[in-house]
């Protein structure tokens, strides 16, 4: 059955496919349905894949309003059940209901089924308060890039109630620019909201680990094999690694993989990365970090939050001459600047979002 369902899938298209479930959605209804009468917040468009940056910001998100909306109830909905689910939560949402979007790195087209996701959204549920987390934008320059700019801006600007959280100043320019009749605030990256819950463990730091991209958004191209060359030949412990992995991911999983990862952080004595998560990992497990840029302004805009902090260091690229001197710098660091960033930047969010 599930290979037939998916040649069907392939067959008509995934848009087609989505149309399909959308027009059925409303027989989902009895299976939520003791909620209508409850306050309640939607969290949508949560991933199932293995990228763990991403599955941490649906953790951390949903964290956040756990703790901060203790008077709503929480309901989640991965992306790919928006579509299948969209007529159940009209039918459920109350005035008073808020909707909460994911945030991450994909406010653009360079992932555009999650950005068709998003806009889907805000056209379908003009009537409540939808709010997306901490997110950067980026649209290409070129035309298909400004064709999708133009369609988003038409559906985001038509929505009387939409709060934008730019996770960089670099997004909150552009969002500013171009969502004129959106609210938009600039607040960091909401996993760094777990600031606070880990401890240093010095003790079983053992190992240098890499954690470099692979996919569309890597700069490093030749250098990546050069750099690992390098490292193992000095160092006795190189542990290659990366935030994202190759399998399916739902919230009943997300916890146990998200700690499997983070583990990896808190056993590493140094971790160099390319790749935002790398970096927020490192900073909410006090991780000596050195990292580099990415092909977006999203490294360099979260590094302006936690810049203070003496084990992140940033660097123009990962030529293996410039940051061997750091990483012995790193390792050999006896203090480290403390992290409290929920008292500085969280806390006081909600109240920004209802101002």
């Amino acid at each position: 059955m599930a290979k037939i369902k998916s040649f069907i899938r392939k067959f008509i298209g995934k848009e087609n496919t989505n149309k399909i479930r959308h027009l059925m959605s409303f027989i989902y209804y009895r299976r939520f349905k003791e909620y209508k009468n409850k306050k309640k917040i939607l969290h949508l468009l949560t991933p199932t894949h293995g990228n763990m940056g991403d599955q941490a910001i649906a953790y951390a998100t949903e964290k956040y309003l756990r703790e901060n909306f203790k008077e709503y109830e929480i309901l989640e909905f991965y992306r790919d059940e928006i579509y299948k689910y969209a007529d159940t939560i009209k039918m459920l949402l109350n005035k008073d209901d808020l909707i909460v979007l994911i945030g991450g790195g994909n406010m653009g087209n360079l992932y555009i089924a999650e950005e068709k996701a998003r806009r889907f959204v805000i056209e379908n549920f003009p009537d409540n308060k939808i709010v997306s987390m901490t997110q950067t934008i980026s649209f290409t320059n070129d035309e298909m890039g400004k064709k999708e700019l133009k369609t988003t801006k038409e559906i985001y600007n038509n929505h009387k109630d939409l709060t934008l959280i730019a996770r960089e100043k670099y997004s909150y320019k552009i969002m500013e620019e171009e969502f004129s009749n959106c609210k938009m605030l600039n607040n960091p990256d909401i996993v760094l909201y777990l600031s606070d819950t880990f401890k240093d463990n010095i003790d079983e730091r053992k190992m240098i680990m890499t954690c470099l991209r692979s996919d569309k958004e890597s700069i490093l191209g030749n250098q990546k094999e050069f750099l690992l060359n390098e490292l193992k030949s000095k160092y006795t412990y190189v542990f290659e690694y990366d935030t994202v992995i190759n399998k399916y991911v739902d919230k009943n999983m997300r916890i146990r993989e998200l700690k499997d990862m983070l583990n990896k952080f808190l056993t590493s004595k140094v971790v160099i990365t390319d790749r935002l998560h790398g970096m927020v990992f490192s900073a909410i497990t006090k991780t000596p970090c050195i990292v580099t840029k990415s092909l977006d302004n999203k490294v360099i805009g979260t590094y302006e939050w936690i810049k203070d902090l003496n084990y992140i260091k940033l660097v123009d690229n990962l030529n293996f001459d410039k940051i061997e001197p750091l990483i012995d710098e790193l390792v050999n660091l006896k203090e480290k600047s403390p992290i409290n960033l929920k008292e500085k930047y969280f806390n006081e969010l909600r109240f920004k979002l209802f101002k």
